[in-house]
């Protein structure tokens, strides 16, 4: 491939194409006879497709067609050699190969394996990952608590409850204490009541009935 056609960074693609149809449109404009704006369209279209067709290594005078299949074989190829497919491999034989991909570093990051009889071991699918990383999360929680390694969601669940109710308790009995200790209670008082030495002698105008 040519330095005129060595294709930019993906990002520069799009400003390098509007430069195309700024040079385009000024050479369009200070031409005498370019009042035809149709004229002006096919001009752009033919200076972009002979830019992007350079860029994939097809024919200058390709089509659109032409130069998209060119594109999506190129690539097809370049993603194809990540995974290391086969070359020539279809869209839907790489998109396998990179879930694959994704799902083996995945596995490897959290150490996760396939389960007994359920294909070549090393291979962890899906749902042998999610199962290892439910369970570290599970033992990291578990342990945290002070629960068994291997125990389950409801008893991690109840450990949580108790130490929540532990540390509310504390906190009540310490403002308690502290209410108690700021606002201690008045002592008390001996009341002392006084009066004659003799018991004061009851008269009534009524004669008292013994009987009743």
């Amino acid at each position: 491939m040519s330095e005129n056609n060595k294709p930019p960074e993906p990002e520069e693609m799009g400003e390098h194409l509007d430069e195309e149809i700024k040079e385009t449109v000024h050479d369009w404009a200070e031409n005498p006879q370019g009042t035809d704006y149709d004229d002006l369209d096919e001009r752009i279209d033919e200076k972009l497709r002979k830019t992007v067709a350079g860029w994939v290594g097809a024919s200058e005078d390709a089509d659109w067609k032409t130069i998209g299949s060119k594109m999506d074989a190129r690539t097809r190829t370049a993603i194809g050699k990540w995974v290391d497919a086969q070359e020539g491999a279809d869209w839907a034989t790489i998109s396998g190969r990179i879930e694959n991909r994704v799902r083996y570093n995945i596995a490897r990051l959290v150490r996760a394996e396939r389960q007994a009889g359920e294909g070549e071991p090393g291979e962890a699918s899906w749902s042998d990952i999610g199962t290892k990383v439910e369970r570290d999360v599970r033992g990291w929680m578990g342990a945290l608590v002070g629960t068994d390694k291997e125990a389950d969601w409801q008893t991690i669940g109840n450990q949580i409850v108790d130490h929540v109710r532990t540390a509310y308790d504390k906190i009540v009995k310490t403002a308690k204490e502290t209410t108690h200790k700021d606002n201690p209670p008045a002592p008390r008082e001996r009341i002392e009541i006084k009066g004659d030495d003799e018991p004061p002698v009851v008269k009534s105008s009524k004669p008292v009935d013994p009987e009743k």
